[in-house]
């Protein structure tokens, strides 16, 4: 009888009681690029959590895709549940699959394209508002930007001045839950803190305001095109909806799937472009000659591939959603290790995006990767920014259509220029953040004759 395989190998350097969490606090990103250059699956113990790091993308294929119903969703990501719900991020099985099948509909391509008028509209109020030589966060104007966008494809007008409210009581339970603490140390939620009343108050502003939205509408009886009817309307096999509870907690997902990562991705690519002004030139130069005196629309999406590159490379160098986990739901095995029942594994965008047998010279940012046919050759767990599998990111059509429009109608008017060359201070919570203000001055884009000229093809 042979013996039993192996577990997996805990990192070097754990401390009593704590782990390697004062290591991983100081660093979480890069004590994971220093983790997975241990092995093929090694281990960290974050105080009273034990967990180990995949990053091989055939093992992560088989977590996320072949061997999916094995592993459901990890304690951290389970935790959120107490603010999201049982929204598509948090639920897991029945519910989670008959979620899916309800709001998928409302996601279809066809779906999405309807919406690229506006976000190019809003991408336009936004460049034409701007004074010569302004200084702001680009942040934060993203972050506003992507309210409006998300608001009215979510809500329509329904929302309007308490879309804000939203935000912000978002950007409360992100800060509070965000960063794992509440999931390792429970009893932290109950201690008579200025951050827990915060935190309450701002779930119950985002109960008030998303179940008025619901309510109100089903009241009217319902109608409209934004997304939110279109769930009202949705229905199962046996013709049952969701309840306002549910609805609550889809629309707070999607809330905060549709406007933060978006506004994280474009925050990101405009200060990669502002590091490389040549390959600002060659989007900027790809836009004028597409769109000329044209706002972009889906249709202009397929003659602008230098703009989604610059998107996809951005997504890889700071993919806001940084890490994905998961929990074996039963005794498995993985590279020839035994994964036990309950095992936490992390799977990371941040590490598996900067593998050099993939990007090469992958700290640099070259868009010119992507126009070879690189996504079609890449192993399917090289690169995702979204997620994969059956629980890929349902928004992402609408996050790439919304990030290329946005980026293009802002260069035609405006140059971003980065004022502070540091590099980023990132703060990798629920999702991949700024941890201070990224301040930039706006300036008028160059003429559209200069931007004809021929420009360097290396960044």
């Amino acid at each position: 009888m042979s013996p039993p395989a192996p577990l997996p190998p805990l990192a070097p350097g754990a401390l009593p009681l704590a782990g390697h969490l004062i290591a991983y606090r100081q660093d979480p990103l890069g004590f994971l690029m220093n983790l997975a250059a241990r092995g093929r699956i090694v281990g960290m113990r974050l105080g009273p959590i034990e967990a180990f790091l995949l990053r091989e993308p055939e093992d992560i294929d088989r977590v996320l895709v072949s061997e999916h119903r094995r592993f459901w969703k990890d304690r951290m990501t389970r935790g959120l549940g107490r603010v999201l719900g049982d929204g598509l991020l948090t639920s897991e099985g029945d519910i989670w699959l008959r979620h899916r099948r309800l709001l998928a509909p409302a996601f279809h391509r066809e779906r999405i394209a309807a919406y690229g008028n506006d976000m190019a509209l809003a991408a336009d109020r936004f460049a034409r508002s701007l004074q010569p030589g302004e200084v702001r966060d680009i942040h934060a104007d993203m972050m506003r930007l992507t309210l409006e966008i998300v608001a009215k494809a979510l809500f329509d007008s329904d929302v309007g001045p308490r879309a804000a409210d939203v935000a912000h009581a978002l950007d409360v339970v992100v800060g509070r839950f965000g960063d794992g603490s509440i999931t390792l140390f429970p009893w932290l939620e109950h201690l008579p803190l200025p951050s827990n009343r915060r935190s309450r108050d701002a779930i119950a502003t985002l109960d008030d305001v998303l179940l008025g939205v619901v309510r109100a509408r089903r009241a009217r009886g319902g109608g409209g095109s934004d997304l939110l009817s279109m769930l009202l309307a949705a229905e199962d096999d046996a013709g049952r909806g969701l309840s306002d509870r549910e609805m609550r907690d889809e629309l707070m997902t999607l809330f905060l799937a549709g406007h933060e990562t978006t506004a994280l991705a474009l925050s990101y690519a405009f200060v990669l472009l502002s590091k490389h002004p040549d390959v600002e030139a060659r989007l900027r130069a790809e836009s004028d000659a597409v769109l000329r005196d044209t706002l972009p629309t889906t249709e202009h999406l397929a003659r602008l591939p230098f703009a989604r590159a610059v998107i996809l490379e951005t997504l890889r160098l700071y993919p806001p959603a940084w890490a994905i986990g998961r929990e074996a739901i039963e005794e498995t095995s993985l590279a020839g290790y035994r994964i036990p029942k309950g095992t936490q594994l992390w799977i990371s965008q941040w590490v598996n995006h900067r593998d050099a047998r993939y990007f090469p010279e992958p700290e640099r940012f070259l868009p010119d990767r992507w126009l070879g046919g690189l996504e079609r050759s890449l192993p399917r767990f090289a690169y995702y920014p979204f997620g994969g599998g059956p629980r890929i990111c349902i928004g992402n059509q609408f996050s790439l259509l919304e990030a290329t429009i946005v980026l293009a109608t802002i260069l035609r008017r405006v140059r971003v220029r980065l004022l502070e060359r540091r590099p980023l201070s990132l703060l990798p919570m629920i999702t991949l953040r700024p941890q201070d203000p990224i301040v930039v001055a706006y300036e008028p884009a160059p003429k559209p004759e200069l931007l004809r000229a021929p420009v360097s093809a290396a960044p």
